[in-house]
């Protein structure tokens, strides 16, 4: 999928974000990827950033970590970041594969 046209603020923020999440996250993260109207480019002015964590493992601590990084980053730009933390297992299994959600990240994901 192509780089969707982002906002400066949108890029600023998603750069902070990825940034402050790479950093606290460490070894445990496999990757970020931006999805919904951002990535499809169909978003309104008011859209939020959807934005999946991939990580290995511990689901609940990073997702603790994960949503204050993102309340932080979205009163310092004015956005609204929308995190959902998954792990790599979940993205692998085969039920979950065929959810809306999942689905809606592989064919619109865009690796940030």
């Amino acid at each position: 999928m192509p780089t969707p046209e982002l906002t400066r603020r949108d890029r600023s923020a998603l750069d902070d974000f990825c940034g402050r999440v790479r950093a606290a996250l460490g070894s445990n993260l496999f990757e970020l990827r931006l999805f919904g109207s951002k990535a499809r480019g169909d978003a309104a002015a008011d859209s939020d950033l959807d934005v999946l964590v991939l990580v290995a493992e511990n689901r609940v601590a990073a997702e603790d970590r994960v949503l204050d990084i993102a309340f932080d980053v979205n009163l310092a730009h004015d956005v609204y970041i929308s995190p959902r933390v998954v792990t790599r297992a979940v993205m692998d299994d085969p039920v979950w594969r065929l959810t809306g959600l999942l689905r809606a990240i592989e064919r619109e994901g865009v690796l940030l």
